[in-house]
């Protein structure tokens, strides 16, 4: 038996695949309703129109997002494992949704209102006055543990590194990647490890970490 929350998902992904080839003023709802498999008037009982399903996609994997990010936020973990977990938990977000990359890519080339109006409504009330991600790159920075820097630039990069191979997977299996043998899962999981070493070694304080 399908659950209500798995239900949801599965049509939001369905609508969310519908809207990224045809964009938002393209897509019908009648295809999203095929798509995930219900009637169209169900459909509206849910998200009563197109625009408002269209801005809940976003709404639900911030959401998503903002849950992982506040759990390890609140576990006390070493610097090191905090990275590590956060791409590994932020790169399953976007297994899950592939699509979504290119969902806020489209939205992004129209000027971005919705998504960025839907992240801040997903952002949880308490980090909106703070910001403890930055807050525990700078403590690492105290410590000693990595270089002094903008913390932003490092969340830009860990967030930027993470993103694009969903962006650009298309053009990524031409360039570098065997398609008869390529095993998606296994490069992931690798992809995971890559930018945890590439990002934490290359911010050790130079000389200290081998």
């Amino acid at each position: 038996m399908v659950k209500p929350d798995d239900k949801e998902e599965i049509i939001l992904k369905a609508a969310m695949e519908v809207f990224v080839d045809k964009g938002q003023y393209g897509a019908k709802m009648q295809e999203i309703a095929d798509k995930a498999g219900i009637n169209k008037a169900l459909l509206h009982y849910y998200y009563r129109s197109k625009e408002k399903l269209y801005v809940h996609i976003f709404k639900f994997i911030f959401k998503k997002i903002m849950d992982e990010v506040v759990e390890l936020l609140h576990s006390d973990l070493p610097f090191e494992e905090f990275l590590k977990t956060f791409i590994s938990k932020y790169i399953d977000v976007l297994i899950k949704n592939h699509r979504f990359p290119m969902f806020i890519m489209r939205e992004l080339s129209q000027g971005g209102k919705i998504v960025s109006n839907a992240l801040k409504e997903a952002i949880p009330s308490e980090l909106s006055a703070h910001s403890p991600g930055i807050e525990i790159i700078e403590e690492a920075m105290n410590r000693g543990e990595i270089v002094k820097m903008d913390p932003r630039q490092i969340i830009l990069t860990v967030i930027g590194s993470s993103l694009f191979y969903f962006m650009g997977e298309p053009i990524i299996r031409v360039l570098l990647l065997n398609e008869e043998s390529f095993d998606r899962e296994r490069f992931l999981e690798e992809r995971k490890e890559a930018i945890f070493n590439i990002i934490y070694y290359g911010l050790a304080p130079r000389g200290e970490k081998q």
